[in-house]
């Protein structure tokens, strides 16, 4: 009961703060943010279309790069948790991952680029967060809550990420930038970035570098067995990422080389000597867009990365090294034969290669110490804009050396009413197992998803704007990890259905963006590893309900104060074994989440201090599916100072 009124009194002074606010603020052109028209109005890159937000085939959310900076976003994670939908648990071996809508998206169900760049690793086509991915120099994020499958290929089939970095002409000089974070423990992190940019439309060049060290969580750790481990000198974590692109003209060149480096101690759920895990990759894309007339360009483009994902030496508690390599040749067209009618269209592919080249090579992959796979995709997708509504029409058929082909449509129906604007979608998706869930298990087979969506907006008035969507997934075939056997599994089917809530006010002295998501895996689940005992309504590690607030507050021109809070709902999480050596199931209280970040911006200078997790709450990073491995507790209240100084080029 103390904890609920709490907070509810830290929900009721952050309300009360920005209302109060609100009534005293001059009415002076905002400084810091879009106004809520210019960003309704925003084109979406990553939806392929010409459309704004409202009226694109898909759910989106879109983070700007001020919301990032206002927020002092320390990583990735802060800035998606303000996103309905998304949460985050333990895979294994100190890696957190991403959900989404209460299904486990980190093998490869959520798609993650930079820069039109795939980010996802070829052996098991997963992400990992935790002050990873270089956030200083984003220009924006765009999300798509839903399948981008049609467009994009199987990584898409819950979700895509897409962030954009800054071009060179936007950052016309050199950008620096550093943060460092604090607990009563010591040092929680440190990092530090450079961006180096300049040129005009025609011609601009961008080069960025990150490095930073952290640690997972300072607490103590207690394992399936019931050992205790101090994640304090055993959870560290090291990023660094470089990101160079050129852009002539309708030529571009995009190079990515991303080092993250972690400690483990957990591993697969025990505790046993620390082990260090690399995530060395390099990435590449060029692409020309070749314009044939007025109404057609052509843009072919090869992607390309390599490395060693999941690397741990042949001195480590589980020596593994493969060297995974993805080369994709694509081919774009973009039609536009009158204003009422466009057309996208392409040939993608993709060849994939593993090498075993660790401890004892002796035919890792079966037959020898290689695996080869790949994939050949067609997709086309048209928007007509008729007087009644904007009807999207798409398919993509994918032909994949190990498992035929595969049909995936798309269809959406958009229509705006003045202040009120409607969206019915319908998406299939189909993702082909990764080089090691083949390598696991020889008679895996594809996850085949559909997904319902509706999507209802009200524009209030020129400063408030909500929307309520309602989804249905449904994925046939989950490919899933079972830790026991070390194996990957189909299972008959998985999914669940919902609905996200969001409202966003924009005015002259600030903003607010709340949101809420719930779901339920009612008849929708039948994964044995992903369910809660007595609880058919949800998923292992993913709350059933969240809250979100996001709010910048200007107390000046200079100045200004950004509160922001999660709460998420209760969630079960294995925590032992009983005397049958049988999995025990805890279900977490709710956590509540509160941070505020004090900024200052005056000419070239941008800083500001936060306090993160005011409550001292650690997140549990729960595992979402019954392997083995406990909680992992988050790091608590951090204090942070963040500071960046550009020097602009002179003109």
């Amino acid at each position: 009961m103390k904890s609920t009124i709490k907070y509810l009194a830290v929900l009721a002074f952050s309300i009360a703060t920005c209302a109060a606010h609100a009534q005293e603020q001059k009415q002076d052109e905002d400084l810091f943010d879009l106004s809520l028209e210019e960003l309704m109005n925003i084109k979406i890159d990553v939806s392929k279309t010409d459309l704004s937000i409202r009226e694109t085939p898909a759910i989106i959310s879109v983070v700007t790069r001020k919301e990032i900076q206002n927020m002092g976003a320390r990583d990735l994670m802060d800035i998606l948790n303000q996103i309905p939908g998304f949460n985050f648990g333990v895979d294994v071996q100190n890696v957190i991952g991403i959900g989404l809508r209460g299904n486990w998206g980190h093998e490869g169900k959520v798609l993650l680029m930079i820069d039109g760049v795939e980010m996802n690793e070829t052996l098991f086509s997963t992400t990992q967060f935790g002050q990873h991915y270089d956030i200083k120099n984003i220009d924006r994020i765009e999300i798509i809550r839903g399948p981008g499958s049609s467009i994009y290929g199987g990584y898409a089939e819950l979700g895509v990420i897409n962030i954009i970095t800054q071009t060179g002409d936007k950052t016309s000089g050199i950008a620096i930038q550093s943060q460092v974070g604090a607990g009563k423990d010591g040092l929680h992190r440190s990092d530090v970035g450079i961006t180096i940019g300049n040129g005009t439309d025609d011609f601009n060049y961008s080069v960025s570098a990150y490095m930073g060290s952290g640690r997972r969580s300072t607490s103590d750790y207690t394992d399936i067995d019931g050992a205790v481990l101090n994640l304090k000198e055993n959870s560290a974590l090291k990023p660094m990422m470089f990101n160079a692109n050129v852009n002539k003209g309708n030529f571009s060149a995009q190079f990515i080389y991303d080092g993250y480096k972690l400690e483990s101690a957990d591993q697969f759920g025990a505790i046993e000597p620390k082990d260090k895990i690399n995530f060395n990759q390099f990435f590449g894309l060029v692409k020309y867009k070749f314009e044939a007339s007025e109404k057609l360009t052509i843009t072919p483009r090869i992607g390309f990365k390599s490395g060693t994902p999941w690397g741990v030496a042949s001195t480590g508690t589980y020596p593994y090294l493969v060297q995974a390599t993805r080369i994709s040749p694509v081919i774009n067209a973009d039609w536009t034969p009158s204003e009422k009618l466009s057309v996208a269209a392409g040939l993608d592919s993709y060849f994939d290669n593993g090498n075993y080249t660790g401890p004892a090579a002796n035919n890792y992959f079966g037959d020898g110490n290689t695996a080869s796979y790949s994939n050949i995709g067609v997709f086309a997708q048209g928007v007509y804009k008729a007087s009644f509504a904007n009807l999207t029409v798409g398919a993509r058929v994918d032909n994949h050396s190990q498992f035929g082909s595969a049909f995936s449509p798309r269809i959406g129906i958009t229509k705006i009413f003045d202040k009120v604007h409607t969206k019915l979608l319908y998406s299939r998706a189909f993702r082909a197992p990764a080089i090691e869930n083949i390598n696991f298990n020889p008679g895996i087979t594809p996850e085949r998803t559909g997904v319902a969506e509706i999507e209802l907006g009200y524009k209030l008035n020129e400063k408030n704007f909500f929307t309520v969507n309602f989804y249905d997934i449904s994925i046939n075939d989950p490919i899933v990890y079972e830790g026991g056997a070390n194996t990957y599994l189909n299972f008959e089917k998985a999914g669940s259905r919902g609905f996200e809530l969001e409202h966003r006010i924009n005015s002259s002295w600030g903003y607010v963006t709340a949101n809420y998501a719930f779901y339920s895996a009612k008849n929708k689940n039948e994964v044995p590893l992903y369910a809660v005992p007595g609880n058919v309504n949800q998923t292992l590690g993913a709350p059933g309900s969240r809250l979100n607030l996001n709010s910048n507050i200007h107390l000046s021109k200079v100045v200004s104060i950004n509160p922001s809070f999660n709460l998420m709902g209760k969630k079960t999480g294995i925590t032992g074994l009983d005397v049958n050596d049988d999995y025990v199931f805890t279900e977490f209280d709710s956590q509540f989440f509160f941070n505020l970040f004090l900024r200052v911006t005056k000419g070239n200078f941008d800083g500001g201090i936060g306090v993160y997790d005011i409550l001292d709450e650690k997140q549990n990073f729960v595992q979402p599916f019954a392997s083995g491995h406990t909680p992992i507790p988050g790091l608590g209240r951090e204090y942070s100072v963040r500071l960046a100084y550009t020097i602009p080029f002179t003109k």
